[in-house]
């Protein structure tokens, strides 16, 4: 049997690279890929911004806030406004267009400003579009804010963290909208605190930072495509936790993030194919069959599969740990999934390619009556993940976590679970 062709990496086309997961892949500086950009960088560059020749280089950029395959995010100051804001540079396409993230959000901000959750979405400040050298690059410009996977113990302030959670997903279904990837990183921590600093602290904090340089093996490369060099992320928790302006009491502002990558959509859309692919370890069910079955049972993602993926984040911010556990395996976090959340579906029978592999016949048709090492009922399966949680905790999490989605319990309803009446609020937050 022939070997498929070998692909060229980053470690093969670049001299260094980087700390893995700490700088973006340098492979993606290619056409319509990454835009290239460099601290101290103040965009749009003149004459580049789309459609608007004029505007005045208006954001400086101070520090790498995260990457991802399809953008990089930077800190910089809105040198008009005097404030700190987040610029994601989207990766390049052929032709300028509007991107589905920048629709929903600009969308969004026309809703009546005071409306129940509106303050949990991330806000757009700005939107333009540049012309570089590997296309054409949507740039989002909204308020800084920490994702929640750089905070250490979310579980003290976790019964109000979860309340906007949920508060701004009731938002959400309500104007029609299914955010399709609601995994711990797209939750975040509003930092208004930040305008306390000013650039020297902030670039003092994290000093020279490490610079990676973009040295391709191969000469002929276009370099034009490249940066100079490549920067680690930076994590501005750790930064305000430092000068002690990091939020410790209540209030705090949840953030709901990334409606990219074409997963987020509106429920009058009718989705012929999944949009995208949410981690394993939060895909409900029925998008796994969906997906397995090529349309023939279950449904691509949903407003309850939204509820089903919360229901796993919210998990983890209420006990550091992964509701569904994984060794990467989707077909071993589908049977840990519906060991949780119950039978399959009698239409969706049948519809599970690897189904045999499992023993599945057997429990899909015996639940719960048998236990052979793989299966057992769904009060077992909680029982062993709900030791030493507050039962309202999980039976908030187990009315969202439910094979059938159609029994799953909508989120507006979930806001009145007695769950949150019975918390203390008065906890601190620790930083990582």
């Amino acid at each position: 049997m022939d070997k498929l062709p070998h692909i060229p990496d980053q470690y093969d086309m670049f001299l260094y690279t980087g700390i893995s997961g700490q700088v973006e892949d340098l492979a993606n500086y290619k056409h319509n890929g990454f835009h290239p950009v460099l601290l101290g960088d103040v965009l749009p560059k003149p004459n580049t911004s789309v459609g608007n020749l004029d505007k005045v280089p208006r954001y400086r950029i101070l520090e790498k806030l995260g990457h991802g395959g399809f953008a990089t995010v930077w800190l910089a100051r809105d040198l008009a406004d005097k404030r700190y804001v987040s610029v994601k540079i989207c990766v390049g396409t052929d032709a300028p267009e509007l991107s589905n993230e920048a629709a929903i959000l600009s969308e969004l901000r026309n809703v009546e400003q005071g409306k129940a959750g509106l303050e949990r979405i991330i806000q757009l400040l700005d939107l333009f579009t540049i012309k570089g050298p590997n296309g054409f690059h949507e740039c989002l410009v909204t308020e800084v804010v920490s994702p929640l996977s750089d905070i250490y113990d979310l579980g003290k302030w976790s019964p109000e963290v979860i309340r906007q959670v949920l508060e701004g997903f009731s938002f959400l279904h309500e104007q029609g909208i299914v955010h399709g990837d609601p995994h711990l990183a797209n939750f975040g921590v509003a930092l208004p605190q930040l305008e306390q600093s000013s650039e020297d602290n902030i670039i003092d904090y994290f000093a020279i930072p490490e610079i990676i340089p973009v040295l391709p093996h191969d000469a002929s490369l276009l370099m034009s495509s490249l940066p100079v060099y490549a920067t680690p992320r930076v994590a501005m928790a750790d930064f305000l936790n430092m000068i002690e302006s990091f939020p410790e009491e209540l209030p705090i502002c949840i953030k709901i993030l990334d409606f990219g990558r074409g997963i987020a959509h509106r429920t009058s859309e009718k989705l012929t194919a999944l949009p995208g692919a949410a981690p394993i370890i939060i895909r409900p069910p029925e998008v796994v069959v969906y997906d397995d079955s090529e349309g023939r049972a279950g449904s691509a993602w949903s407003k309850s599969a939204d509820i089903w993926a919360v229901g796993c984040t919210i998990y983890q911010i209420q006990s550091h740990s992964q509701l569904i556990f994984t060794r990467g395996s989707l077909d071993d976090a589908f049977v840990e999934a519906v060991k949780l959340g119950g039978p399959l579906p009698d239409a969706w029978l049948g519809a599970w390619k690897h189904r045999s592999e499992h023993g599945n016949e057997q429990y899909t048709k015996a639940w719960p009556g048998t236990d052979d090492g793989h299966f057992c009922s769904r009060d077992d399966a909680w029982r062993k993940k709900g030791a030493g949680k507050p039962p309202l905790f999980l039976d908030l999490v187990k009315r969202m976590v439910v094979t059938n989605p159609d029994k799953r319990t909508p989120v507006a309803d979930l806001l009145g679970h007695p769950f949150f009446g019975s918390q203390t609020s008065n906890a601190t937050l620790s930083i990582d």
